[in-house]
């Protein structure tokens, strides 16, 4: 399934399993086009320390 922002063009794209309900996919799609376009929560910039556990290469 694919989700496309009209005013910018981008496009995102999921794959689930075929018994995945398609309100549960369209759910996905949206939020990963929302958090690709920058909508949700607060933006982190590359440089920005690592919040978990692990290093950065």
């Amino acid at each position: 399934m694919a989700a496309i922002d009209v005013a910018t063009g981008e496009e995102v794209v999921i794959q689930s399993p075929k018994s995945a309900a398609r309100s549960d996919m369209e759910r996905v799609a949206a939020a990963k086009l929302a958090r690709k376009l920058g909508l949700t929560g607060k933006r982190k910039r590359p440089d920005d320390p690592p919040s978990g556990r692990g290093i950065k290469v």
